[in-house]
């Protein structure tokens, strides 16, 4: 999958890298090596195979090692995210409508439940504005 890091270069993610990376986003601390590759729900490859991902990862510059912390006997490095999960969403509606305001439309229509018209569409905006001022 195609994301841009905070650089404003644009680079792909494997699906292995974004298993990662969905470890990664669903942790509010940082995360050792380990923990990403047990994190990974239905891991079909060795935990050892992570380190290549990371290495990866770091190049891209998608993560970032937040702290080198002891593990174990040991020294580790513990990584966080450089892009949350709702700016990778954000780049791949960027990356798909670019400028086109018809599919922008469409995608918003059925992201609202399949409205049709512009003003079914204004509609349901304001109802979730109106729930998002009264929280």
């Amino acid at each position: 999958m195609l994301i841009k890091n905070n650089m404003n270069s644009c680079f792909f993610l494997t699906s292995k890298e974004e298993s990662a990376m969905k470890v990664l986003w669903a942790s509010d601390t940082p995360l050792s090596a380990t923990e990403i590759a047990e994190g990974i729900p239905d891991r079909t490859w060795p935990t050892s195979s992570i380190q290549s991902i990371l290495r990866t990862l770091e190049k891209k510059k998608a993560i970032e090692v937040a702290e080198i912390t002891k593990i174990g006997k040991s020294y580790g490095r513990l990584f966080r995210p450089t892009i949350s999960a709702n700016e990778y969403a954000i780049m791949q509606f960027d990356r798909y409508y670019q400028g086109d305001d018809q599919d922008s439309l469409s995608l918003i229509s059925m992201l609202l439940g399949k409205k049709n018209s512009k003003e079914e569409i204004a509609e349901a905006l304001q109802e979730l504005l109106d729930q998002y001022r009264e929280e």
